[in-house]
């Protein structure tokens, strides 16, 4: 597993013990088995994570009283190789509506063998989010950003 922090982009690369098919839908469609809770911008509390299996499809947090809470939109949805999909989360963690302040989330799938498969998450595009921008590069990166989400994504794919 390799975890990189630079000046544009966060990366994470890591094998988890499921094949390709079973990886790539338990990152998608699955991700409510491995979302932490804590990690929602809405006003509630998380009851579900959700991703629309389609370009276009809305990511969000479905909160306890069925409240929605969008933070993202499926740009790339090419079953079981690749996924996409835009960070619509401004600075200060709220939803960003407006496209073109948000960053990008780059996902693949390498089946390594038949019960094993490479995952590279890449974060880009920080820029995006204006002033400041770093903060956001920062706090995915850190030790609580996508290097401790996957973690639980790679039990629950290999227990899938």
């Amino acid at each position: 597993m390799t975890e990189q922090l630079n000046d544009n982009e966060v990366r994470v690369e890591f094998t988890v013990d499921s094949p390709i098919e079973k990886a790539y839908d338990v990152f998608t469609t699955g991700m409510n088995s491995w979302w932490p809770r804590e990690h929602h911008i809405g006003a509630g509390a998380l009851a579900e994570a959700v991703v629309e299996p389609r370009v276009g499809g809305r990511l969000f947090g479905r909160e306890t009283d069925g409240t929605e809470c969008p933070w993202g939109r499926v740009l790339v949805w090419d079953r079981p190789t690749y996924f996409a999909f835009s960070w619509d989360i401004s600075l200060d963690w709220q939803f960003q509506p407006d496209q073109a302040k948000t960053s990008r989330v780059d996902v693949t799938f390498t089946a390594v063998d038949s019960g094993r498969t490479a995952v590279t998450l890449v974060h880009s595009e920080f820029e995006n989010h204006g002033e400041g921008w770093q903060s956001m590069r920062d706090a995915v990166g850190s030790d609580g950003g996508w290097p401790a989400l996957k973690d639980g994504y790679a039990k629950a794919a290999s227990a899938a």
